[in-house]
């Protein structure tokens, strides 16, 4: 099992695996980890309280304190911080399994994505004020694997080529790096 699948098994994601077994809305582990990793990768990342309480809006339904839960979003934050500033790794581990009979757009991978895709849309000028048609083209595999678009013009053939999808699956942590360096070197 990889360090990020161990992650999922620790207190902020079983919180957010409790929510969403409450509610259908709530981000699920594997989503979380996406919208935290989005936020590393964000220009302007919110505040960890911030990220509470988005993630979690009755943050008394999970047993844990709000202190409690924004300690933890500390920790996870800081773990995929240096996760995708590791000078020794060329790649980023997406704690997601995919069966292979498995559609991509189904998997848990789309949920990472529209994780991900979530904090990137809450803050979408941001990312977008410097290197606009960089940071597009690297959010094109993460918009497509979401599914989230699936159903518009632009993305329906992209979603329908499986091997397309594949690849971009294959190419994710490589683009999540890239879009890492690219938005610190703005900063």
């Amino acid at each position: 099992m990889i360090d990020s699948e161990l992650l999922l098994d620790g207190p902020l994601f079983q919180a957010l695996d409790s929510m969403a077994d409450k509610d259908e809305e709530s981000f699920d582990a594997v989503m979380g980890h996406g919208y935290l990793t989005a936020q590393i990768i964000s220009p302007k990342s919110d505040s960890p309280e911030e990220i509470c309480r988005t993630m979690f809006p009755n943050p008394e339904l999970t047993g844990l304190s709000e202190e409690e839960l924004t300690q933890h979003i500390r920790g996870v934050l800081s773990l995929i911080d240096s996760q995708l500033n590791n000078d020794e790794s060329d790649s980023f581990e997406i704690p997601v399994s995919i069966d292979e009979s498995e559609e991509l757009l189904d998997s848990e991978l789309a949920d990472w994505c529209a994780g991900f895709l979530e904090a990137h849309m809450a803050q979408e000028e941001t990312w977008l004020s410097a290197n606009e048609q960089a940071v597009a083209e690297l959010m094109l595999p993460i918009a497509v694997l979401s599914g989230v678009f699936s159903e518009e013009e632009e993305f329906a053939d992209m979603s329908a080529n499986v091997e397309l999808l594949e690849d971009m699956a294959v190419q994710l942590p490589e683009v999540l790096i890239e879009l890492y360096l690219l938005m610190r070197s703005d900063v």
